[in-house]
């Protein structure tokens, strides 16, 4: 039983330092607000960015002479996740379509020029055994590159 609440603590702990409420950029900080509503140098992004249950930021990476920041939308168990990009300038912020397949395991990869996240598909516990194999198979490439946000090679509006 002690063993179980400590791990449940030390989990609890992880998780907390991988999410973000607030993270800096070279052009300004990102924040959530109580009403879980995205901020940039406390102003309400336009178009507003608000998250269902709570918006996490997950990761800030440099790209040229812009930084990208990876948002997770968090949902709930029919649809834990999805994501946004966000492209930060001297020009402002610039926020990508929502996207994802609302699975809330990702990998995410920094390359010289683009961000690359990848994910598989997701299903509800409750699905079928040949849904739940079909979603299992199911691979989505999403890359920011150049402003422009693509699903598998297609370009995403």
């Amino acid at each position: 039983m002690f063993k179980n609440i400590i791990v449940s603590l030390v989990l609890s702990l992880l998780a907390s330092t991988v999410f973000a409420e607030k993270v800096s950029t070279r052009f300004g900080s990102l924040e959530v607000n109580d009403g879980n509503v995205l901020l940039f140098n406390n102003q309400v992004l336009n178009p507003e960015i608000q998250g269902n249950n709570s918006l996490s930021l997950i990761g800030v990476y440099q790209v040229a002479d812009s930084d990208v920041v990876l948002v997770q939308d968090n949902g709930g168990t029919g649809c834990p996740a999805l994501y946004y990009l966000l492209n930060i300038s001297s020009s402002g912020v610039k926020p990508t379509p929502e996207f994802g397949s609302c699975t809330d395991l990702i990998f995410v990869k920094k390359m010289k020029k683009s961000i690359v996240v990848k994910m598989g598909g997701y299903r509800h516990i409750s699905s079928s055994k040949a849904e739940f194999k079909k979603a299992s198979k199911e691979k989505f490439t999403y890359v920011f590159k150049g402003g422009v946000l693509t699903e598998n090679g297609k370009r995403l509006k």
